[in-house]
């Protein structure tokens, strides 16, 4: 037997599911477009590992090439999105990014607002009926962009929402809508999550996004501490919130590079990681979903860490943790 399988079936009760648990989806993070195969292969591919969802950029410079002109693009992410449904599987949208006909970057001045409010508001009517949660923009707050974890980005950031949201539920009333993208597992995007919620951030969404990825420290990369490190900042953000009601948590992103640098982490190790995140993360009845990133190993090299987040490797072949999230999505239906 598999060694992390035989460590699988000995994990204490501490992963029995409530049986009060609302619905939960497990995705996975994909990019068709650098695949190999059509659509249909691409999504029976994600049905055989039992995900109801995925996760997909659909980027608003492809859409709008002509300043109020939208077009549908002949690509597999636009035939993924649409034949999800059929396959009983969820798509999980990023509205984003910039587009260089409003100057390019974050949609910070009024033309670039409402332009970006057109774009949310059209993608929402193309899709209307195909049951797409929307994510408004992906990772605004990061430790790249100079400023981008300050008050004044929160502030930027919770104005899109407001006028994005309105447009999208505008096109369609029955969306799902989620913002943040933060890691609140990092003190200062910690920080920045605070300050939306403080700017009132949840009157526009249905949930929060959260990508809170540990693998930059090992010690802290336990499935358990995780766990109880959401379960604390939810109740922070609640207190902060001055809600009487859960916040909802989407997992959007979330997941450990296999590469050959440091830090290493093993195969087993992820596959571990991954089956116990999943069944304790339903537990927890404010947290909607987990979306594991990603799907495909975005190239060949194992020394460079952002091709190596697979949970299949690039020829498809499995890593150890993809029959360890297929158990897990069987284990909680």
């Amino acid at each position: 037997m598999n060694k992390v399988w035989s460590f699988i079936l000995l994990l204490p009760s501490l992963l029995f599911i409530s049986k009060f648990s609302m619905a939960y989806e497990v995705g996975v993070g994909i990019h068709p477009d650098g695949y190999y195969g059509n659509s249909d292969s691409i999504l029976k591919l994600i049905q055989k590992y039992h995900f109801t969802s995925f996760r997909v950029d659909y980027r608003w410079d492809v859409i709008e090439k002509e300043k109020g002109v939208f077009t549908p693009p002949q690509n597999k992410t636009e035939k993924i999105i649409m034949d999800a449904k059929k396959y009983n599987i969820k798509p999980l949208v990023i509205l984003g990014y910039g587009n260089r006909l409003y100057g390019g970057g974050k949609p910070k001045t009024e033309e670039s607002i409402a332009a970006y409010c057109n774009f949310a508001g059209w993608t929402a009517r193309h899709f209307k009926g195909q049951g797409v949660i929307y994510e408004i923009w992906n990772e605004w707050s990061n430790r790249k962009d100079k400023g981008a974890n300050d008050i004044d980005s929160a502030k930027a950031y919770v104005k899109l929402v407001k006028y994005a949201s309105a447009c999208i539920k505008r096109s369609d009333q029955s969306a799902t809508i989620i913002a943040g993208s933060f890691n609140p597992l990092d003190y200062i995007d910690l920080d920045w999550g605070v300050e939306i919620v403080k700017e009132g951030i949840l009157n526009y969404v249905d949930g929060l996004s959260i990508h809170p990825y540990t693998w930059g420290s090992k010690r802290a990369s336990r499935a358990e501490f995780n766990i109880h490190l959401l379960d604390k900042t939810h109740d922070d953000l609640l207190r902060i919130s001055g809600s009487n009601k859960n916040i909802d948590f989407y997992i959007t992103e979330i997941g450990f590079p296999t590469n050959s640098g440091k830090p290493e982490y093993s195969e087993e190790f992820v596959a571990s990681f991954a089956y116990k995140y999943i069944i304790m993360a339903k537990r927890m009845n404010y947290i909607k979903g987990v979306w594991w990133y990603d799907f495909i190993n975005d190239g060949n090299n194992i020394k460079y860490r952002e091709y190596n987040f697979g949970i299949l490797n690039r020829d498809l072949s499995e890593k150890s943790i993809a029959p360890a999230i297929r158990s897990a999505n069987q284990q909680i239906r």
